[in-house]
């Protein structure tokens, strides 16, 4: 395997290694928003951020795996802890729609793919000097956060009135 020279490897596998431990977190943060969303228009459209999200999250392991980078015994450890604190979202925890917490909620996952997004554009940038990184897979990869933000967005936009104006009580309930 080729070696990048001029990196301090401690430092660049932790970095990854920080966003693969992110990356789990925010995995369950989607997972956990989905129902949020159960039963809307929106609901596909958390699915597939979802099948998105996952997807991300194994290329980066593997990224990680092809640069001859191992997870750390404390990355793993953290993992779990973060899959079992990942299960409760102390943003939106009744997972009403028609409350400021699903806004800050929106706002929570479109920054976690914004971090993600720093992290594909620092890799293109380090890519010149690091000839293991394939550009169009990395170009691909920041292609795909841009769409997701973007689904985020969609959501907001499309269902700011239901959490910020009043409702006719005429038209029910809702969430």
């Amino acid at each position: 395997m080729t070696t990048a020279r001029g990196f301090d490897h401690d430092v660049y596998a932790g970095y990854l290694n920080a966003h693969l431990l992110a990356s789990e977190a925010g995995l369950r943060a989607f997972k956990s928003a989905k129902a949020t969303w159960a039963g809307s228009p929106h609901e596909q459209t958390m699915r597939l951020l979802i099948a998105h999200i996952a997807a991300d999250r194994r290329d980066l392991a593997s990224l990680i795996d092809q640069l001859g980078y191992h997870e750390s015994f404390l990355k793993l450890w953290l993992t779990n802890a973060a899959r079992v604190a990942g299960t409760f979202n102390p943003v939106n925890i009744l997972r009403l729609r028609r409350r400021p917490s699903t806004q800050l909620e929106l706002d929570t996952l479109t920054g976690m793919v914004r971090a993600k997004l720093s992290m594909w554009e620092a890799l293109i940038a380090v890519q010149p000097r690091d000839p293991r990184l394939v550009l169009s897979g990395l170009r691909e990869l920041e292609a795909r956060a841009h769409t997701q933000i973007e689904l985020i967005q969609s959501i907001s936009r499309d269902s700011v009135e239901e959490r910020f104006l009043e409702q006719d009580p005429r038209a029910g309930a809702g969430r």
